[in-house]
């Protein structure tokens, strides 16, 4: 029994990341000098823990996409470590990585480039399906329309193409997408702010409820500190490519430390 509650206290943590650095080169002329490369990570760490909802939260070019890219090793990082359950990620086999690839999802910014307008809804969702050996149709079928039905859209969708949805709607399809093989570990990038104000709710009430359907743990990227406030567990604020405030959300809004993140706070429209 020790033992097992040992085990339980060491994987709390779904992600860590530890002093993670990551630089991008800049592209230079022929004959210009080499230039510098421009530091996007300077020494992150960052735990979640398992069916927690973090917000990371900055301005423009603070990283916080970087960051999530990272942890779901669509980018490599230049040093420190990035553990998933336990394992750094960085020494994945090819097969390690395909398994990771089923356990976490992505909800991109813009529902209007990340669906391919040349695919119906039923290809662009069977597609991961079939990536990942899910060879019976009928089993493929049974999927989508399970998960069609929990993102809010019926089974008549499947047959229509991208352009013929609104920004909600695609959205609730691109969220579909990234569930679709029933991951443990999401990375929402700006998921409502390309979406009407009216919109927004309905996306987040909705991740919200996933959240609690299929045990999900977030990372959920935003500039918007509002949505940040109402859904998030915890909040890590980012500045120029480091995290220079942690803690729990009421914590982060009631008493903030950091010069920055009482400069956000302050920047929230308020109304009289």
């Amino acid at each position: 029994m020790e033992n097992c509650k040992e085990n339980f206290e060491k994987n709390q943590n779904l992600i860590e990341v530890k002093n993670v650095h990551k630089t991008f080169d800049t592209k230079t002329g022929l004959f210009e000098p080499k230039k510098e490369p421009v530091y996007a990570l300077k020494g992150v760490s960052l735990n979640i823990k398992r069916g927690e909802i973090v917000g990371l939260v900055g301005e423009s070019g603070s990283g916080k996409s970087t960051l999530g890219n990272c942890i779901l090793k669509l980018l490599n990082i230049n040093c420190g470590e990035i553990l998933y359950d336990g394992v750094n990620i960085e020494n994945f086999s090819k097969q390690d990585v395909r398994e990771f690839r089923k356990k976490t999802g992505l909800i991109f910014q813009n529902p209007y480039s990340s669906l391919n307008p040349k695919m119906k809804i039923k290809e662009i969702l069977t597609e991961p399906l079939i990536i990942n050996g899910v060879k019976d149709k009928k089993k493929r079928l049974e999927v989508l329309e399970n998960i069609i039905s929990l993102t809010g859209l019926n089974g008549d969708d499947l047959r229509r193409f991208p352009h013929e949805f609104s920004g909600g709607q695609r959205q609730r399809i691109a969220i579909a997408r990234a569930l679709i093989l029933k991951p443990e570990f999401v990375v929402a990038d700006e998921p409502v702010s390309a979406l009407d104000v009216s919109i927004q709710a309905q996306i987040i009430n909705l991740l919200n409820d996933l959240k609690e359907k299929f045990n999900l743990t977030y990372l959920f990227v935003s500039h918007d500190l509002n949505v940040v406030k109402y859904l998030c567990t915890r909040v890590a604020i980012m500045y120029r490519g480091e995290i220079v405030e942690e803690g729990e959300t009421t914590e982060i809004f009631n008493k903030p430390k950091h010069s920055y993140t009482k400069l956000l706070l302050e920047s929230i429209p308020k109304v009289y």
